[in-house]
């Protein structure tokens, strides 16, 4: 039945209701690349035999997510799939993995290894984990873990690629002291929701690439002063909402060439100027749609003089005079003059015409269509 199926034209095969399969079914779903999605969401048991037939898959993507258990030999035989370009295999559904069955993952080669049903992990199992052979640029994903403790830590930490933990939501002084001794690229803590200041210096002394605490969203001077220190050449904050002048200031410190802040919802003019100021802030504002406080002029003028691009790229509202501010920055990127809904003056100035800049509009439009 799966060798007919797969010959069938114009067909993409979903089978998310498979509950077993066997060596000869799997190997004829992956000698016929492009047929089947390479979903089994709801296949629970695996053997060595079947796994070695599914590693000839020849798609990006194997989505084994009903696995709740993997022994040694069929971890092995999954380890060889090769997929095409930078290839994931996903197996969301171990919430347990012992140390031979990790040793044996380990030997996969593509570019991302995501096990984020894992509640738990020993040091043995992460050590064997931490010789993922996908190379610099690869990433394994243990979201699921929301402790860990310090060896366990220690052993993640000879991995060489990036380590993503967006499950933690705290972070004790010694397991911090651990991470930051972290071989790979990227450091991702997108769980941690709070942040003190030594904690936040231990982890700037992370020599990788970048660092991600996308779950944070306040932020005091003290803790920006210390992540500013960090000397790697990323650093992303895309979960804060609201940033204060001192904060701002704090962050405008840092060297590295990327400073995300994708989640900033508002901003005052004090906030606005250290932002502009900032060489590693990349000027994306996504979440900010409107200028309505009494200070948005100056706000806008402040954002204005910012060295290089500047985005806000959803925005709805706008006063005449603050437009006009805005669009002193010829690159700045916002939607069409025409799309956007002119308030007001909320400083209660008299609200004069909006006159569109000569070749504003032809600017903008080329910009637009260069995207």
């Amino acid at each position: 039945a799966a060798k007919v199926i797969t010959q069938l034209k114009r067909v993409r095969l979903q089978l998310n209701g498979l509950t077993t399969l066997d060596a000869a079914t799997a190997k004829a779903l992956t000698e016929s690349p492009k047929k089947w999605d390479g979903r089994l969401p709801k296949l629970t048991t695996l053997d060595a035999a079947t796994a070695k037939a599914l590693a000839e898959f020849k798609d990006p993507v194997l989505y084994l997510n009903g696995l709740t258990t993997l022994d040694a030999d069929a971890a092995k035989a999954l380890a060889e799939f090769k997929g095409g370009g930078f290839c994931t295999l996903i197996l969301n559904g171990l919430t347990t993995l012992d140390a031979d069955a990790a040793k044996a993952l380990a030997e996969f080669k593509g570019g991302k290894l995501e096990l984020n049903g894992l509640t738990t992990l020993d040091a043995d199992a992460a050590k064997a984990l931490a010789e993922f052979k996908g190379g610099e640029f690869c990433a394994l994903n243990l979201n699921g873990l929301t402790t860990l403790d310090a060896d366990t830590a220690k052993a993640l930490a000879e991995f060489k690629g990036s380590l993503n933990l967006d499950g933690l939501t705290t972070l004790d002084a010694d397991t911090a002291k651990a991470l930051a001794e972290f071989k790979g690229k990227g450091l991702v803590l997108g769980g941690l929701t709070t942040l003190n200041a030594d904690i936040a210096k231990t982890l700037a002394e992370f020599n990788g690439q970048y660092l991600s605490f996308s779950g944070l969203t306040t932020l005091d001077a003290d803790t920006a002063k210390a992540l500013a220190q960090f000397n790697g050449s990323g650093l992303s904050l895309s979960g804060l909402t609201t940033l204060d002048a001192d904060t701002a200031k704090a962050l405008a410190e840092f060297k590295g060439s990327r400073l995300w802040l994708y989640g900033l919802t508002t901003l005052d003019a004090d906030t606005a100027k250290p932002l502009a100021e900032s060489k590693a802030w990349d000027g994306q504002l996504p979440r900010i749609s409107a200028f309505e406080s009494p200070d948005s002029v100056e706000i806008a003028a402040a954002l204005a003089t910012r060295k290089g691009p500047l985005s806000l790229r959803n925005l709805t509202k706008i006063s005449p005079k603050t437009l006009t501010a805005l669009i002193e920055k010829e690159d700045v990127e916002i939607p069409l003059i025409e799309t956007l809904e002119l308030i007001q003056e909320p400083d209660g100035s008299p609200t004069d015409d909006f006159v569109i800049p000569k070749g504003f509009q032809s600017r903008q439009k080329r910009r637009q269509q260069g995207r």
